[in-house]
């Protein structure tokens, strides 16, 4: 059975599931790059760990979730 959970633990939950979603997509290289910009002129990412790449995907996945929050108000 699920522990009933506060809603600050549910938070915390929820922030470390897109963390790890975020690095599984990094690392398996799905997708493509959310933010190209960070790519210099030979084509290397300038964030060549799964790690700091996961930080990209999800910063743009939180960043699209609020758009789509404040367009639907």
């Amino acid at each position: 059975m699920t522990k009933q959970l506060t809603p600050a633990e549910e938070l915390r939950v929820l922030d470390n599931a897109a963390t790890i979603l975020a690095e599984m997509l990094a690392r398996h290289g799905l997708g493509g790059c959310p933010d190209p910009d960070q790519f210099n002129p030979a084509g290397k990412c300038a964030h060549p760990s799964s790690e700091l790449c996961g930080k990209c995907f999800r910063e743009y996945a939180i960043n699209q979730a609020i758009k789509e929050m404040e367009a639907s108000k």
